[in-house]
Formats: structure tokens, sequence, C-alpha cells
């Protein structure tokens, strides 16, 4: 058998790098070409409005720096509203503006308060520990501001607006006033939108106070329905402070002392055996000098209504077994204090005469001692008798310079003056009650730690348990509308808050 010849591969072409080489390049080139033509008529048509696009981003910043300088944003944030009433950041820099001017002017008559310095800025400038300035201002800001708003819901439910002549106020005084003074942005429209708000308000609530009426039906009603509470008591008062254990000396006598003299006082049979009893321990044990001495006496006679006196002081009272000269003697050894009592007048319906008179008190402590607070006084009274004794001249020197927080918010009116009371001292009553004393006469009493410029309205319409009951049935309804005006709920933004900077 005859082998198969084997078939021979064909010998394979030797390969040309170079020539591979050089037409790789030249297809390279060909397609960055092609490539390099699409991409020319690719910004043939974005081209230009890429362009724009970086024309528009630097006017949006052009834009916004524009908006922010003349208060755009200031006017379109709302910081708080209401169902019907809002207010823009603008406006609560205006009211903020406000709370500043109203702190400078308290702060330069009271030395006591914190000072502020209108050259710095609120925000580096403590108030209290932790808490700056601007936090104090801001606080008190919001809170009138919800205020404002909570009693302008109240007017507009009650169908209440603002006359045309008081409108035409608040824009007289927007106009006057100095716009660099305000956070740059606030212009004299946000002045005046913030005037109308806090002029609404105020006279919203004034009015409504005024409208509220207590009839003599609803004051007897009344007075049957809380008798008790309407009771007068009299009585001799002394309270003994000591030194507890372990403490540092403060008063100089122990609770055994204390307890000691009490109990004399609590064995007393009459009004001048208890008050002779006291002017020994101010001598013996206290070594008084003898004003502070005849002071002390002087104060120990307290009448008022029965709610005033402690729990312990009413049960004894109102005994029905009790009789003038009692005594009684508490130990409050929870509270470091030992007190001593006798009863003057048994509880009772006050049937003393009243008076309406104003007072302006002046504190010791702020004109370097009662003679200089006097001498103040005594000024101020001439000066006001210089101009006939007006009544309103009186209360604009209340609102200027009265240091007594129970009477300055109402032009210094204390109504219903007793003879009884004590809490102006015993040479103001007698004045007072004086049968030829007629309105506007004045007179300058010095108290314990100041000096009082006292000024004679009108007596009293009617006798002092029925003048209480009135104060009393009034301040409830007063209370209540209030409740009633502040009811309105208010939605605050805080996240707005940051943008008025003081």
């Amino acid at each position: 058998m005859s082998k198969k010849k084997k078939t021979r591969k064909p010998q394979q072409p030797k390969l040309d790098y170079d020539a591979i080489r050089a037409r790789d390049a030249e297809r390279r080139k060909k397609r960055r070409e092609k490539n390099r033509d699409k991409r020319r008529k690719i910004m043939k048509w974005v081209g230009i409005p890429v362009l724009a696009a970086g024309v528009l981003t630097a006017a949006g910043f052009g834009i916004y720096a524009y908006l922010k300088s003349s208060g755009w944003f200031l006017h379109h944030r709302i910081a708080a509203k209401t169902e019907h009433y809002e207010v823009t950041d603008a406006m609560l820099a205006c009211y903020y503006k406000q709370c500043v001017d109203t702190y400078l002017s308290y702060m330069e008559k009271d030395e006591s308060m914190t000072k502020f310095d209108l050259g710095k800025s609120a925000k580096e400038q403590e108030y209290q520990t932790g808490y700056s300035f601007y936090d104090m201002f801001m606080d008190t800001t919001v809170n009138a501001v919800e205020s404002h708003l909570q009693l302008c819901e109240a007017a507009y439910a009650a169908g209440y607006t603002l006359p045309e002549e008081k409108l035409a106020e608040c824009r007289k005084q927007a106009e006057e006033e100095d716009l660099s003074r305000y956070q740059k942005g606030v212009t004299v429209d946000d002045i005046e939108k913030a005037k109308r708000l806090s002029f609404l308000s105020q006279y919203y609530q004034s009015d409504a106070l005024s409208a509220i009426t207590v009839t003599d039906e609803e004051r007897d009603e009344y007075y049957h329905q809380h008798e008790e509470d309407f009771l007068n008591v009299s009585i001799y008062g002394y309270t003994f402070p000591y030194d507890l254990e372990g403490a540092e000396p403060e008063y100089g006598i122990t609770r055994e002392q204390a307890l000691e003299t009490a109990k004399k006082l609590e064995q007393c049979k009459t009004p001048d055996e208890f008050s002779e009893t006291v002017r020994e321990y101010l001598t013996d044990v206290k070594h008084a000098e003898e004003k502070d001495i005849q002071d002390a006496l002087t104060a120990l006679k307290v009448t008022n209504l029965i709610t005033y006196f402690s729990d312990n002081v009413q049960e004894w009272a109102k005994r029905p077994e009790a009789e003038r000269g009692d005594t009684l003697m508490i130990d409050l050894e929870e509270s470091g204090v030992v007190q001593a009592c006798m009863l003057l007048e048994k509880p009772a319906p006050s049937e003393e005469p009243t008076a309406d008179i104003r007072i302006l008190y002046l504190a010791s402590a702020e004109f370097d001692g009662t003679e200089n607070a006097k001498d103040f006084a005594q000024e101020l009274m001439e000066e006001c008798k210089s101009n006939g004794s007006q009544l309103s001249d009186f209360t604009d020197m209340v609102n200027e310079y009265s240091q007594d927080s129970q009477t300055y918010a109402n032009g210094g009116l204390v109504k219903g003056f007793t003879p009884s009371r004590t809490s102006y001292g015993s040479e103001l009553t007698e004045w007072a009650f004086d049968s030829s004393r007629t309105e506007g006469d004045m007179t300058v009493v010095t108290v314990d730690d100041g000096a009082i410029l006292a000024y004679y309205e009108k007596a009293g319409d009617e006798i002092a348990w029925k003048t209480t009951v009135y104060d009393q049935l009034y301040n409830e309804k007063k209370n209540a509308l209030n409740e009633k005006n502040h009811s309105a709920e208010v939605k605050m933004y805080k996240e707005n808050f940051k943008y008025v900077t003081g």
C-alpha cells in the first residue's frame, strides 16, 4: 500500500509594521477631524445658551445683593401672623428698635439697670450670663408682637377700627422717623404698618377696659357670695427672725431668745403693754437707735383685709370667741422666724370713708439719701403748682419719675384709700383725711426708704368695703377680658427672626 503525500501549508507573508503604524495614524487623524466637525456644529447651537447662563449667574448674584440691600427680603419674610394680620421681618425690625429705645430711656433714669452701649453690637454685649442684649431685646419684642396681634384679632372680632385721625397720626409719626436709625431696608411704610398694629391693639384694649361696668346689684351680690373675703382686721404684729444653727450670724439672736421675747408679747394684755415690750427688746437686745425704734413701733399696727394675713392668723382672728386683746404666737421653725400678734379689732366689713389720691414715690437709694429724695419731691411739687396743679401734669411726672411698681402703671392712683391704711405712713393718712382737703392739694412726706409726693384727687364715692368689693369684681372682669383678648393663635416663624439684625 502506498503512503499519501503530506499537504504543505503555504508560508505566511512577513508583516510590514511601519506600514501598519502609518495607516493607523491616518485613521486617527481622520477620526479627530470628524469629531472636531461635530463639536463645532454642536457649539453653534449650544454656545450662545451656555454663554447666556454664565451672564445670568453673574447677574443673579447682583440681583440678590440688590434685593438684600433694598430690604426686599425683610418685606417678604413673615415673622408672625394670625388669621387676619401679619408682621413682616421689616415690621419686626421696627418693633425691635422701639424695644431698644424704651430700654435706653429707662436706663437713663435707673442706674441699677445693666448698661447697654448703642455703639456696639447687641449680640456682643451680655445682659445676663449666657444671655446677650440681642437675645433679651428679641424675646421682649416677640412677646410684644404676639400681644399686639392677639389684641388686633380681638378688635377685628369686635368690629373695632381706628378712626381716620389715628391712622393719619401713624403716618405722621412714621414720616418723622430718622430711617438711618433702623436696619437697612426698613422704609417709612414699614414703620407706619408697625405703628398701625400697635395703635389698633393699644386703643382697642384701652377702650375695651373703659367699657367694663360694675352695677350696684352686681357688687352687692358678689359681696354676699364672698363676704368673709371682705372682712377687715386690725392687729399688732412683730416678727423675730433668728440665726439658724450652723449658719453665719445675721440677726444676732437665737431661736430660744426669739421664743422667749415672743412669749412675753403673748402674755401682754393691752396694746400699750405690747408696744412697751417691743421697745424693751429693741433697746436692750438689739441696741437700736431711737429713730429706728419709733419706726418699728409705728409699723406694729397693720389693718387690712383678712385675706392679706397668713392662714394661721386668719383662723385665729375669725374664731367665734375671738376678742380684742387676744394674742397669738407662731413658731415658723422652717422659715427661721417667730411671730407675735395681738387682735386690736375683730374682723368686720370696713365702714371707713375713702379718698382717691395719687402718689409719686422716690427711693432714697436713687438720690443718695431720704433728704435728697424729699428735696426733689418738693421741686416737682412747686413745678406742678406753678402750672395750676393740673392732674395731667402730676400723672406725667409719675410716668417719668415714680418708682412705685404698684401704682406707676395707672398714674400713681391709690383708689379707695382709707384712714386705717398704713402702707404709706400715718402722716399721709392724716393729710388725706383732713376735713379741709380739696382737689389738687399736694404734700411731700418721708417714709422709711424714700419720699412721697402725694396729690389729692377727690373724696371716695363709697365707704371702704363697697369700694373694695367694686375693685375686686372689676379686676375679675378685667382679667377675664384680657384672657379672652389674648386667646387668638399666633403663628411664629422663628426661622425668620434671625434676619432682624438689630
